[in-house]
């Protein structure tokens, strides 16, 4: 392996790009290799969902192999996973930076590819739990876009508990920081709502400085959680509640002051996404079908960022047949009327 860069560095390990080869002479890649100690839990676990998991919006594992490290003497799995460009976290920052809003059409493409991606995860009954915009990778002069980073993933089972300090704070579903241990693929829809929103802000929308001031962020948007979201996400949270209204007017004045330049489309879809009650969150069929992204139905394309002329957007309708399987009759709605000659 000839290291090349550093990507990141993450809980369960390091990211970095790099090039291999067997016999020194032809050499493969680049490629984003995952550097993570073997024999653990997280491991294992990314490992059987990348392995299985074959989707445009996903990230592709290429190749997986152990390692001896001669600095610690301890044995390392290296996951060699497709490599983009960038992240989603510079592309937001590289506008915020050179104080310009990011264009609506690429908002509506890169949150379309990320529930695109969820659809399938959660057909395969897949949560990636760490929804968050430096999970996601992007070329931003193709406009795909692949969900990464599945070492927090896992494959709920029906009724059974699992830890509910996962997920990075400012992308926590409400249910997760009141303790819920019951929850569903719905914390990732969550997650995408978080990032459509900053997107079209440049910030993270809840910056919660501690776990339990997050959710007084969350209701400084949506207003205070009621005692049957607290009771049914979790009998037993004793911390505080944030009962009393934070802000004066609706609910849906405060989605329209911070995202009104999403239009009404894009307020109503946040508002649909950014919810208390997990099974009142649109699933990834629905998101797909919103009518916020009919913009991408209707004219198949757009400006990447430092190009002069419109390109093609990525094949955003291909849908194979377990895609199929799962959108049933939504599959009408999602693809465009009129084929691209």
């Amino acid at each position: 392996m000839k290291e090349y860069r550093k990507i990141g560095r993450g809980a369960f390990g390091t990211v970095v790009q790099a090039y291999l080869t067997q016999d020194k002479k032809n050499w493969l890649g680049p490629f984003a290799i995952k550097k993570v100690p073997a024999h653990t839990e997280y491991k294992s676990r990314e490992l059987q969902i990348l392995r299985i998991a074959d989707h445009p919006n996903i990230v592709k594992l290429q190749y997986f192999f152990t390692h001896l490290s001669p600095q610690d003497n301890k044995v390392y799995q290296h996951l060699a996973m497709e490599c983009l460009p960038e992240t989603l976290q510079i592309e937001i920052n590289r506008y915020v930076t050179n104080k310009l809003e990011m264009p609506l059409k690429h908002i509506r493409l890169y949150t379309y590819q990320i529930a695109r991606g969820m659809l399938y995860l959660h057909g395969l009954g897949v949560c990636h739990r760490d929804i968050k915009p430096s999970n996601v990778l992007v070329d931003p002069e193709t406009g795909v876009l692949k969900i990464c980073d599945f070492g927090s993933a896992k494959k709920l089972e029906h009724n059974q508990p699992s830890i509910s300090y996962i997920c990075s704070r400012f992308y926590r579903a409400p249910e997760l920081i009141i303790g819920c241990t019951q929850y569903t693929t719905q914390i990732d829809i969550w997650g995408l709502g978080c990032v459509m929103g900053e997107m079209l802000i440049g910030k993270a929308i809840f910056q919660g400085q501690e776990p339990l001031l997050q959710l007084r962020e969350i209701a400084k948007l949506l207003g205070p959680p009621d005692k049957r979201f607290i009771f049914f996400s979790n009998p037993a949270y004793d911390g505080p509640l944030f009962s009393k209204p934070l802000f004066s007017g609706s609910s849906q004045q405060r989605f329209e002051k911070y995202f009104g330049h999403s239009g009404p489309d894009g307020i109503d879809l946040l508002m649909k996404i950014l919810v208390y009650e997990p099974q009142q969150r649109l699933s990834p069929r629905r998101i797909l079908a919103h009518q916020f992204f009919n913009e991408l139905r209707n004219d198949d394309t757009f400006l990447p960022r430092g190009f002069t002329e419109p390109i093609k957007l990525p094949n955003l309708f291909d849908f194979n047949d377990f895609e199929l399987q799962i959108l049933g009759e939504f599959a009408d709605k999602i693809k465009p009327t009129k084929v691209a000659e």
